[in-house]
């Protein structure tokens, strides 16, 4: 019976990690945008929220780059290039926000890319083209 017991624990524990407390973020090459500009231009940048308490989790940009991979499944390398590109929201504290911008790169790939991301707002993200969410 202890044996039994123990094993359905550990069933149920293995399952609950497997599964994201934060839908939108996880996927598959479904989760690829449609529109071949989302995230490679300023006014239509990947919003992750979580910058300001109670938008999202402060955390949410962090594990939507570790689910980005290549078109094949390649490991993305992220570098962080600044803010920029300062919009406005009148129903955020100051008005408006910048964005951040990112520098995307796998191994195979020709260029590196720049995407713009927007930690104020949050729509369930979607991969730019090119790449995939896993």
């Amino acid at each position: 019976m202890k044996h039994a017991f123990l094993v359905i624990f550990l069933a149920l524990l293995s399952g609950c990690q497997s599964t994201s407390r934060y839908p939108g973020i996880k996927g598959e090459a479904a989760f690829t945008a449609s529109d071949p500009q989302y995230g490679y231009v300023a006014h239509k940048p990947v919003k992750l929220g979580g910058f300001l308490r109670g938008s999202m989790y402060e955390g949410s940009h962090i594990e939507y780059f570790q689910s980005l991979s290549g078109p094949n499944g390649e490991l993305v390398q992220v570098k962080r290039l600044g803010s920029c590109c300062p919009f406005e929201d009148k129903s955020m504290p100051f008005g408006g926000g910048m964005l951040d911008k990112y520098e995307l790169s796998y191994q195979g790939q020709k260029k590196p890319v720049t995407i713009y991301v927007n930690l104020y707002q949050f729509e369930a993200p979607k991969a730019p083209q090119g790449f995939t969410l896993l």
